[in-house]
């Protein structure tokens, strides 16, 4: 019991520097993507989606899954670390120097027009340099010091944020934004390569081919899923930019992209966990109690304050989401957002079943079945884009974050022994959140005012909320150590 409060404790601490920073990534990266997406129109901002997309495919193969990989092997061989570092610090470079020359082939395979060409170029050259500086993150993380690579992403998030806004607000429009995120990485590169070097450990670039071979070999398993994981959304970008569908490609990829920004935003709270929770899993993971504890608390949290609040928000309010956030050019986008608000809530759910199979030696058999739900994005992806545009690659996704749903806790039966989805676990929420959405349905139906029916939603969720037992537990336990330390204090101040 007490190993399970440390770690509970240390990855509690972990997520909170990871999930503070992240607020703060995500609070400047969207406020500059709410600001483009108006200055920039909604077919230039399918361009630049298109960009993100397409310089995905070099990040991948920058990281190609070692980052996880090498986070769970320094976690396990702390004596081990400098050894293990150069040598990943080194492939990686290899890796993306070596797939800048794949991003020239396919970007011109595509046939895109010779401006967007250029700008994705470039972009591929920011990601060079932002592949060195983030490998230095992997060293704080294996050895769980969240700390100082949450600052500096809040400081390097405002100020890339900052820049971007001032570029776009001067009239440079998207080829300034790339070009001063081509400066901004440049710069991180530099001044994180001197920092680690005086601060931490004197890195240094070693080639042994050897023990390459070993590492991609550890981390394929790793990169073929990051690769699954991200690639359905950039995928439907790929095609949205490509396939003839019922509105001009530019217009489908910004209406796509600016309801998948808004739901990629709920992301940051599972990303922090997930990024906290790998070293701690990866190091106790003979600790199978310690693990479906994880897994349990964790999957009931995110249910209350992730998943919940994010499905009625997106589909109860898109219209007024949407216009509020983008403005009425966007209102097409609606239908796309509630659907998409779903499929993120599948993704958020799975987010502590994909640290223990990450932290997993068995991760391989993840394998085939993370192919297949691909595939099932892919195929349905084509052909409901050529008859439904972004909205038929909406719900590709939510029908390939179903599959992945039912998958993974498939595997995490078969390969760790935990049976997640019990349904005496989650009897009572799944209850309560069906009663909320029926009530709200009825209010929807009957066309009550948007006013009364957030004031309604709100009530509904903070009534909800507060039912759930382990919530009230919180609370009371919180303001019982309050009200200790108050009457503490005061008896002390007595005895003085």
């Amino acid at each position: 019991m007490g190993g399970y409060l440390k770690a509970g404790n240390q990855i509690l601490k972990n997520t909170g520097f990871v999930f503070a920073s992240g607020i703060a990534s995500k609070v400047f990266s969207f406020l500059f993507i709410v600001y483009a997406a108006r200055i920039l129109g909604t077919g230039n901002f399918g361009i630049f989606a298109l960009i993100g997309a397409v310089t995905f495919l070099l990040s991948y193969f920058g990281n190609f899954g070692i980052s996880q990989m090498a986070i769970r092997e320094i976690a396990r061989n702390k004596t081990r670390a400098e050894e293990l570092f150069n040598h990943i610090f080194s492939l990686r470079l290899c890796l993306v120097i070596l797939a800048y020359p794949i991003l020239v082939f396919v970007v011109n395979l595509l046939g895109y027009g010779q401006e967007v060409k250029n700008l994705i170029y470039i972009a591929g050259f920011s990601t060079i340099f932002s592949t060195f500086s983030s490998s230095f993150r992997i060293l704080y993380i294996a050895f769980e010091k969240f700390k100082v690579p949450s600052l500096i992403l809040i400081i390097v998030s405002f100020l890339s944020s900052i820049s971007n806004i001032v570029v776009l607000f001067l009239g440079y429009g998207l080829k300034g934004v790339v070009w001063i995120s081509f400066f901004g990485s440049l710069l991180g590169a530099i001044i994180s390569g001197i920092w680690i070097r005086k601060r931490f450990t004197k890195y240094r670039l070693v080639f042994n081919i050897s023990i390459w071979k070993d590492l991609i070999s550890q981390s394929i398993p790793f990169a073929i899923l990051s690769f699954f994981q991200q690639a359905n959304r950039y995928m439907n970008i790929f095609f949205l930019s490509k396939l003839p569908g019922t509105i001009p490609e530019e217009l489908a990829m910004g209406y796509y992209s600016s309801s998948s920004s808004i739901c990629q935003a709920a992301l940051i709270v599972p990303s922090s966990f997930r990024l906290a929770a790998l070293p701690t899993v990866a190091s106790n993971e003979e600790n199978l109690k310690l693990i479906e504890n994880i897994i349990m608390s964790s999957t009931k949290s995110l249910l209350l304050f992730v998943i919940f609040p994010m499905t009625l928000a997106t589909t109860f309010f898109p219209r007024e989401i949407i216009s509020i956030v983008f403005g009425d050019e966007y209102l097409p986008a609606v239908s796309a957002l509630t659907i998409l608000g779903w499929a993120y809530a599948f993704q958020i759910f799975n987010a502590p079943v994909s640290v223990t199979l990450s932290a997993s030696k068995e991760i391989r058999r993840f394998i085939p079945w993370a192919t297949l739900g691909l595939c099932i994005n892919l195929i349905l992806a084509i052909p409901l884009i050529i008859y439904y545009s972004f909205v038929g690659a909406a719900i590709a996704f939510l029908v390939s974050r179903i599959f992945e749903t039912v998958l993974r806790n498939y595997l995490l039966r078969t390969i760790w022994k935990i049976k997640r989805l019990k349904a005496r676990e989650y009897t009572r929420e799944v209850i309560i959140m069906a009663i909320v959405f029926s009530i709200l349905i009825l209010a929807y139906i009957n066309s009550v005012g948007s006013v009364m029916l957030l004031i309604l939603t709100m009530t509904l969720y903070f009534i909800s909320v507060f039912s759930f037992k382990d919530f009230r537990q919180m609370i009371f336990a919180f303001i019982g150590t309050k009200g200790q330390s108050i009457f503490g204090a005061g008896k002390a101040d007595e005895e003085l």
